[in-house]
């Protein structure tokens, strides 16, 4: 899947000029983080995040300045920092460096994306113009609405057999201790494994092979030599 099958497309934007009270409103009143800031061609300048609205003069919340800072004072510093906290449009808030996703990404690009930077959700861009929005609710529905894929063609227990001992194959070091039937769909799985995460993760391999119908867990985990 990609980014173009599951973005919101009718996106909630504001402009340069939109006020911070109305952008904070915007935010509370539809329960999401952050807004994109667009341009009157449509071109996509920024972003404002709860983040960025944090810290208001409004609510007393401007960062403290440091006895350092007070001594040494940093001017161009200071003057943004007033600034942010000051500033009555969305200018004067907005983050102009942001991560934006293009419609042909994968959806595994994107959760990539948004678990490095800790972001919720993405702007999508067709060249700088934005034509939509992904979050990580977006990822979320589209697992919701997967299914399992229907088979034309009855699986033989040959097929599952391979299928399921190329799954144990790759996720487990312990495969060579580790012996697998299948008879009519069920699979019977007994051996050695090394923790209890891998006998999960191998029953899981085994509840996701296509054509098994039961799972028998003779799987057991090897004794630890005592010096």
């Amino acid at each position: 899947m990609t980014v173009a099958d599951v973005m919101t497309r009718d996106v909630i934007s504001v402009s340069t000029a939109t006020p911070v009270s109305e952008i904070a409103s915007i935010l509370a009143g539809k329960r999401i983080s952050s807004v994109p800031v667009v341009g009157i061609d449509g071109r996509l300048v920024g972003i404002v995040s709860e983040t960025d609205l944090i810290r208001r003069a409004e609510i007393g919340t401007e960062r403290r300045r440091s006895w350092w800072h007070k001594v040494f004072p940093d001017a161009q510093a200071t003057a943004s920092d007033y600034v942010r906290t000051h500033g009555r449009k969305a200018q004067h808030v907005l983050t102009s460096r942001i991560v934006t996703a293009a419609e042909h990404m994968t959806l595994a690009d994107v959760a990539d994306i948004m678990e490095r930077r800790r972001l919720k959700r993405l702007p999508v861009v067709r060249g700088d113009v934005l034509v939509g929005i992904v979050s990580r609710s977006d990822l979320i529905k589209a697992l919701a609405r997967h299914r399992p894929r229907l088979f034309a063609e009855p699986h033989t227990d040959d097929a599952i057999l391979r299928d399921l001992m190329e799954r144990v194959k790759a996720l487990s070091p312990s495969h060579r201790l580790i012996n697998i039937s299948v008879h009519r769909g069920n699979a019977d799985i007994a051996g050695l494994v090394e923790s209890g995460a891998e006998r999960e993760a191998i029953l899981v391999a085994a509840e996701n092979t296509p054509g098994v119908r039961a799972i028998q867990d003779r799987l057991v985990l090897r004794p630890r030599s005592v010096s």
